[in-house]
C-alpha cells in the first residue's frame, strides 16, 4: 500500500521546507545579513473539527488531524539544531510547548508529536500566545529570522458571527486586538533589523458560505497587517497538492521545472554518488518504507573526496498516528541530514559521496529521495550608463531619464559578497533572471566575462521605484527580491550673480573687479569640486567688442573684463554677457545673461594717447624706410685708382694710389633717406642704388673736367654723373695734372 501514496509521502516528508524559504518577498529587501537561526511559533488545530465533520449518517471521521500530525512531525524532523520551535496546541492556548531539536532530544520530541491526542475548540487565545512568544524573543534576538503558522480548519471561536454568545461588537473589538498586535509584532521585529514572516494555512473543506465568506475577510485583513501569506488548502489530499507547491518553493525550487534540474544521482555499489554545480546548504535522505526500521545505515559523507567526520544528523523517524478509523494506511519516513560542519558550513559545489554499510536493492534506492537546499543568494546592483560608456555605481547621480544597468550576481547565501562562479554552467538554457523595474519587465542577460546577469533601462519616473528581481534555476532554485530604486529628479542648474550691477569705467577696465558669478544646483551652490570639473567648458558670449579672462575661486566663477588694444575699440555702455556652463551629467546645462556697464571716457583720453603712439610709430616706420632704401657704397667691391704728375706726358709712369669709399658708421646706418657720400681728392660721390657704379656730384664738376676722356663743357653742374667701372675722370690744372679710374670688383 506504501507505493500507492507514495508521491503524497514524499509531498508530505517536504512540508516543513516551505516556512522556511517561501519569504513574504515585501520584507526581501537586499540586505546582506545572514541570520543565525530561525525562531518559529506554530500554532496547531487539534480541535475537533480536525477529526470529524457532520455527514447525512451523522458524524463522520476524516483525517485531516492525522495528516497535521505527520506535517508537524516532520516540521521538528527537518528543522536546524540552531533554530527554536514552539507549538501552541489549540487544545492548550495558552502554552507555548518548546520543541527540543538537539540531536539527541529531537526524535524523543517527534515521538511525543505522534502521542498528542487533543480534541478542543479553536480558540483565539492561542495565536495571542505565538505572537507574544515572538515579541518575547525579538527582545534578545537581534540576528534571527522570525515565524508566524497559523494550520487551522476553522473560523476562531472569539471571531464566529454565527456564535449568538457574542456581539459584533465584541468580535469587531477582537478583530482589532488581534491584528493590531500582528503589526506591533511586525513593526518591533523590522526595527531591530530583522524580518518577520507569516504563513497561514486554512483547510475549508468542511465550512459553509457563510463560514468562507468570514474566512475570507480574516485572510483578508491577515495579509494586511502582517504582510504574510495564505495557502489555501480543501483538505485531505488537496494539503498534500498544496504541500506539493510549496514543498518547491521550500528550497527556493521552481514546481513548475522539476525535471529540468537534480543532483544527479548514481548508484555505485553501496555508494550514492551527487553531482551539483553549486553550493548547498545542505543534503538531505528521505527513506519511505513500510518498515518500521530501514535493514541499513549511512556510514559516511564525502563532499570532493574530503571526508566530513560528523556530517551527518539524524535519523529521524516521522509515522502517521494511529488512525482508529483506518481511512489510509500508515505513512512512515525517516530523514538524513548531511552536512558540512567546516568552515562557514557551505557544501562547496562538486561531487558528493554518501556510502552506505551495504549495497542496496533497486527497490531499497527508489524509495530513497534526495532534497537539496541551495546555499544560493543574490545580491542586486544598479549602475549608470555614463555617455563615454563606462558605468558609475554613485547613487547621488541617479537622475530621471538617465541610462541605467540592473546588475544581479549570485552568492553564496551564508556570504555577503563571495560571488558563484557559473561561467562553466550553461547558463541559457537552465536560467531564467528578469526584472521588473516599475512597469517595465527586463529580461537580464548572462555577461560571461562579468560573471553578472545585466539588463539595461531607463529611468523613466522619480522617487522610489520597486524592483523585483526573480532568479530561476529550473527545477532547482527560485526566489524573488524587492528593493527600491531611488530615482532623483533631473537637476537645475543656474547661475547667480553676487552684485545686482557691475560697472566700470573704460580707461579703469582692466583694474576693475571681477564679475562674482555662482553656480547654483537645485538651488544650492555648486561644490567646488563639481566646478573644476566643468570649468573647462565655460563660455562666454558677447556681441561687444572686449576680452574676458575667466577664473574659478572655490565655487565661484569670476569673470574679468578686459579692454582691447587700442582702448578706443572697446565697446562701451550696457555689454550684454550670454554665460553658459554645462553640468557634469547629460542634458545639464545653466545659462544666464549679464550687463556690464563700462563708461565711456573723454576723447583726448579714449584717443590721445593712441594717436601719439600712432604718429611715433609712423615717424619710426618713415624713418626706418629711410634707413632700408639709403643708397649705400658697396665699399668691399668699389674703390678709386688715382695718380698725379705736374707733366701730363709723366702721368702714365706715375705710381698709382687706391682709395676705398670707406664713411663713418653715423653717417652710414643713421641718416636716412640720404645717399652715402666720399670725398676723394678733389672729387665728390655718392652711393647709387645700383651697387656696380656711384655717382659724380654736381656740385664737384667744372667744365674743363674730363669724364670718359670728354670734357663736360657745358654739361658740368648739370646733374650728377654715372661713372662705372674703370672709367677716368681727369682734372687739368697748371702745376699738376690727375687721373681717377672708378674699379668695381
Amino acid at each position: 500500500m506504501i507505493g500507492k501514496y507514495k508521491h503524497l509521502v514524499v509531498m508530505l516528508l517536504l512540508f516543513i521546507f516551505p516556512f522556511f524559504f517561501f519569504i513574504s518577498e515585501a520584507e526581501a529587501k537586499t540586505d546582506p545579513r545572514i541570520p543565525k537561526n530561525k525562531i518559529v511559533a506554530l500554532v496547531y488545530d487539534d480541535s475537533g473539527s480536525m477529526w470529524e465533520q457532520s455527514g447525512a449518517g451523522g458524524k463522520l471521521p476524516i483525517d485531516n488531524w492525522k495528516y497535521a500530525n505527520y506535517a508537524l512531525q516532520s516540521f521538528a524532523a527537518l528543522l536546524e539544531k540552531q533554530d527554536q520551535l514552539k507549538v501552541v496546541y489549540m487544545s492548550s492556548p495558552t502554552v507555548p510547548a518548546p520543541i527540543e531539536l538537539d540531536e539527541k532530544l529531537r526524535q524523543y520530541e517527534i515521538d511525543q508529536i505522534r502521542a498528542w491526542k487533543g480534541k478542543k475548540n479553536t480558540p483565539l487565545a492561542s495565536l495571542h500566545t505565538a505572537i507574544n512568544e515572538l515579541n518575547k524573543a525579538a527582545e534578545n534576538n537581534k540576528n534571527s529570522d522570525f515565524w508566524l503558522i497559523v494550520l487551522t480548519d476553522g473560523i476562531f471561536n472569539e471571531l464566529n458571527h454565527l456564535d449568538p454568545n457574542i456581539s459584533v461588537t465584541q468580535i469587531e473589538e477582537n478583530k482589532k486586538a488581534l491584528f493590531t498586535s500582528l503589526r506591533d509584532l511586525k513593526a518591533k521585529v523590522e526595527k531591530n533589523g530583522t524580518s518577520i514572516h507569516t504563513t497561514m494555512i486554512p483547510i475549508e473543506t468542511y465550512l459553509n458560505p457563510e463560514e468562507l465568506s468570514i474566512m475570507a475577510d480574516f485572510k483578508r485583513q491577515w495579509k494586511e497587517s502582517s504582510g504574510g501569506i495564505v495557502l489555501e488548502s480543501k483538505g485531505q489530499l488537496d494539503i498534500i497538492q498544496r504541500i506539493n507547491e510549496v514543498a518547491a518553493l521550500m528550497t527556493n525550487r521552481d514546481p513548475n521545472e522539476q525535471e529540468q534540474f537534480d543532483l544527479n544521482p548514481v548508484w555505485e555499489g553501496n555508494q550514492l554518488i551527487l553531482n551539483s554545480p553549486f553550493p548547498l546548504r545542505r543534503i538531505t535522505l528521505i527513506e519511505q518504507s513500510a518498515e518500521d526500521n530501514a535493514s541499513y545505515q549511512m556510514k559516511e559523507f564525502y563532499m570532493n573526496n574530503q571526508q566530513i567526520q560528523k556530517g551527518m544528523e539524524g535519523p529521524f523517524k516521522v509515522k502517521t498516528p494511529d488512525d482508529p478509523a483506518q481511512l489510509h494506511p500508515p505513512i512512515r519516513g525517516t530523514f538524513t541530514h548531511f552536512n558540512n560542519v567546516n568552515g562557514n558550513g557551505v557544501i562547496e559545489k562538486g561531487t558528493y559521496k554518501i556510502v552506505f554499510d551495504k549495497e542496496l536493492t533497486k527497490a531499497q534506492q527508489k524509495n530513497i529521495e534526495v532534497v537539496a537546499e541551495p546555499a544560493i543568494d543574490y545580491k542586486i546592483d544598479f549602475q549608470k550608463i555614463n555617455s563615454d560608456g563606462s558605468l558609475t555605481s554613485d547613487p547621488s547621480v541617479f537622475f530621471e531619464g538617465s541610462k541605467m544597468r540592473v546588475e544581479t550576481t549570485l552568492l553564496k547565501s551564508d556570504s555577503s559578497d563571495e560571488e558563484i562562479d557559473i561561467r562553466d554552467i550553461d547558463v541559457g538554457s537552465l536560467f531564467e533572471v528578469e526584472a521588473q523595474i516599475g512597469k517595465v519587465s527586463i529580461p537580464l542577460k548572462y555577461d560571461r566575462k562579468l560573471n553578472k546577469f545585466i539588463g539595461d533601462f531607463t529611468i523613466n519616473q522619480k522617487n522610489n521605484i520597486p524592483v523585483n528581481v526573480k532568479v530561476n534555476i529550473k527545477g532547482f532554485y527560485q526566489k524573488e527580491k524587492e528593493t527600491s530604486l531611488k530615482a532623483l529628479p533631473t537637476r537645475k542648474l543656474s547661475l547667480v550673480a553676487n552684485t545686482d550691477a557691475w560697472s566700470a569705467p573704460l580707461d579703469k577696465l582692466n583694474q576693475a573687479k571681477p564679475l562674482v558669478i555662482t553656480p547654483m544646483v537645485n538651488g544650492e551652490e555648486m561644490t567646488s569640486e563639481e566646478l573644476s570639473k566643468v570649468m573647462n567648458q565655460l563660455k562666454v558670449e558677447t556681441p561687444g567688442n572686449i576680452k574676458i579672462v575667466k577664473k574659478q575661486k572655490g565655487n565661484q566663477i569670476l569673470i574679468y573684463p578686459q579692454s582691447l588694444s587700442p582702448i578706443f575699440r572697446t565697446s562701451v555702455g550696457e555689454v550684454p554677457l550670454h554665460i553658459s556652463l554645462p553640468g557634469q551629467y547629460p542634458n545639464e546645462l545653466a545659462e544666464g545673461t549679464f550687463t556690464l556697464k563700462i563708461e565711456d571716457i573723454s576723447i583726448f583720453k579714449k584717443y590721445g594717447k593712441d594717436i601719439i603712439i600712432a604718429l611715433l610709430l609712423l615717424a619710426l616706420i618713415v624713418y626706418l624706410i629711410g634707413i632700408i632704401i639709403k643708397p649705400r657704397f658697396a665699399k668691399n667691391r668699389i674703390s678709386i685708382e688715382y695718380k698725379q704728375s705736374k707733366k701730363r706726358e709723366r702721368l702714365r709712369d706715375a705710381r698709382v694710389m687706391t682709395e676705398n669709399f670707406h664713411t663713418n658708421w653715423g653717417n652710414r646706418w643713421l641718416i636716412p633717406y640720404m645717399a652715402e657720400k666720399k670725398r676723394i681728392g678733389d672729387l665728390k660721390f655718392k652711393a647709387d642704388r645700383k651697387k656696380d657704379r656711384v655717382l659724380l656730384v654736381k656740385e664737384c664738376q667744372d667744365a674743363d673736367l674730363i669724364v670718359r676722356h670728354e670734357k663736360l663743357s657745358e654739361r658740368s653742374r648739370k646733374a650728377d654723373i654715372p661713372i662705372y667701372h674703370n672709367d677716368e675722370i681727369q682734372i687739368e690744372r697748371s702745376n699738376y695734372h690727375l687721373v681717377y679710374t672708378f674699379k668695381s670688383q
